[in-house]
């Protein structure tokens, strides 16, 4: 019986110590195919590492602005790809787009904005498969923001998803040694 305990315990506190598993094996991130670009200029924007169905918040962040972009809904190996027209009376500057999931906070590598606007039907034409915007997107790394960006955190950690377990864990080991000191205190009485 005390090996029986002992191993239960054992269980409890491998509970308690137990990092969480994702489906995928590294951080979430944002990428894009151009790193500077016109106001009005079509980006691609790739989430990859995201969990399956995540809903993502998708938005432009700049040193003034912050501009929504809708919801997104990654796929089963938890990616997702937007095509982002930006607004052609957008501000030169520095920008980053930012996703939203329930458990991270994504930036991705800064996009610099500058020059005269691109008009809308700019008498491009029709795409064809010699299109740059068809053609496999360049990979940048996950950005590391040093230029001071207001209210923009460079990316929330995958710990704030594993606090959230911290009580339920602690509660599994109270009544795990609850139980376990009564079935000894039953086999105690049991053996007088």
């Amino acid at each position: 019986m005390k090996k029986i305990a002992f191993g239960f315990l054992l269980f409890i506190f491998a509970l308690g110590v137990a990092q969480p598993v994702y489906a995928h094996g590294g951080q979430p991130r944002l990428e894009i195919n151009i790193d500077h670009t016109n106001p009005g200029a079509v980006v691609d924007v790739r989430g990859v590492e995201f969990g399956y169905d995540d809903l993502v918040m998708l938005a432009l962040l700049g040193s003034e602005a912050e501009i929504a972009l809708g919801e997104i809904t990654a796929n089963a190996e938890g990616e997702f790809q937007q095509i982002v027209v930006l607004p052609s009376d957008l501000i030169e500057g520095t920008y980053y787009f930012r996703a939203t999931t329930i458990h991270h906070w994504v930036i991705s590598p800064p996009l610099t904005v500058w020059g005269t606007a691109v008009l809308e039907g700019g008498g491009q034409g029709e795409r064809d498969e010699d299109d740059g915007l068809l053609a496999p997107m360049p990979t940048f790394a996950p950005a590391v923001v040093t230029a001071p960006v207001a209210a923009v955190p460079v990316e929330a950690t995958s710990a704030s998803a594993a606090n959230r377990n911290v009580p339920a864990l602690i509660a599994l080991m109270v009544i795990g040694s609850t139980i376990v000191a009564i079935v000894f205190a039953i086999k105690r009485k049991n053996s007088q």
